[in-house]
């Protein structure tokens, strides 16, 4: 996860939550502006005014902030936690993370978004550092993601702009289906939510970033169902949208998600033994790049398949 926020088209977004309730452009302009200046807002021929913006989603009971600002309240505090949070996370360093996400709590103000965030990091941690099981994880993320989204499951299955928070919300609830051997619940809101960025109404680096997370997180619920050859098509997805845009950092995880799922293929006489050298190819390069890196955790990994697999030592 990053902190970089992503943009909006605050028409789009206007437009897709009136649509996904059924109300007319009439309706909604109803008491705040003319059914013309609607049309032109969703149509982004005239730019969104703090004000309006507010007023609109406020009739639509939708969160009315225009940036969907998460944990930075009245000054720089709440978001230097959430930093170090997730600096944290990414170094799986979970006890770390428990102490951020306390002083993040002591911090936080009544703002909803920022009671989102810390619901959904203490149910993440809770379960990393073996407190709670996988389906009251599941439980306390669906809490989560119900604060701005009471019917949450109603709106993966339409056309709905889902704020970032709340994709991020989807993809770990997403994420503990899968850590519970329940992939095919997983892989419908993985789905999801590619067809919901694909929408546009939100871009950015970050939406990239969380695109690319999406895409291997279903090669791997694939994989594990054992369709693998749907795995690796998205793998080599995942591996073209490395290598064109910044996703470098993950490059090394991909290679190791490659070389795991030709593994298996040729095991079950899917792929011709011949490969086995693009494998070690593969996992040899996902270790350097790895401890390259500084990913101790993801190099001792690839290390102990390597030798399990080939009774050899990656030397670096």
């Amino acid at each position: 996860m990053r902190s970089t926020m992503s943009n909006y088209r605050a028409g789009d977004v206007i437009r897709m939550t009136r649509e996904y309730i059924g109300i007319s452009r009439e309706e909604l302009s109803d008491g705040i502006c003319s059914p013309q200046t609607l049309y032109r807002l969703e149509c982004g021929k005239t730019r969104v005014k703090k004000e309006l913006y507010a007023k609109l989603m406020a009739k639509m009971e939708r969160v009315p902030g225009k940036n969907y600002a998460v944990c930075v309240g009245k000054n720089m505090e709440l978001l230097e936690e959430r930093e170090l949070l997730e600096a944290a996370m990414r170094r799986f360093d979970y006890e770390k993370a428990d102490e951020y996400v306390k002083r993040l709590k002591e911090k936080a103000d009544d703002n909803l978004i920022t009671k989102q965030y810390v619901l959904k990091a203490e149910a993440l941690i809770d379960y990393y550092c073996k407190r709670c099981s996988g389906e009251e994880t599941i439980k306390r993320l669906e809490e989560s993601i119900r604060l701005t989204l009471p019917e949450y499951e109603k709106c993966l299955e339409k056309r709905f702009p889902f704020t970032e928070q709340e994709i991020m919300n989807l993809l770990s609830i997403a994420n503990a289906y899968a850590h519970i051997n329940r992939e095919e619940q997983a892989i419908e809101i993985y789905q999801k939510l590619m067809q919901c960025l694909d929408m546009d109404y939100i871009f950015g680096e970050n939406v990239e970033h969380i695109k690319g997370i999406i895409m291997r997180n279903l090669s791997s619920a694939y994989f594990a169902m054992e369709k693998y050859k749907e795995a690796l098509e998205l793998n080599e997805m995942c591996l073209k949208r490395a290598k064109q845009g910044n996703e470098g950092r993950n490059f090394h995880v991909l290679l190791g998600d490659r070389a795991a799922i030709l593994l298996e293929m040729i095991k079950i006489g899917k792929k011709d033994k011949n490969e086995i050298s693009q494998v070690k190819k593969y996992l040899r390069q996902s270790y350097i790049l790895a401890a390259a890196r500084g990913d101790e955790i993801c190099s001792q990994l690839i290390q102990r398949v390597y030798k399990k697999e080939f009774n050899e030592t990656i030397l670096y």
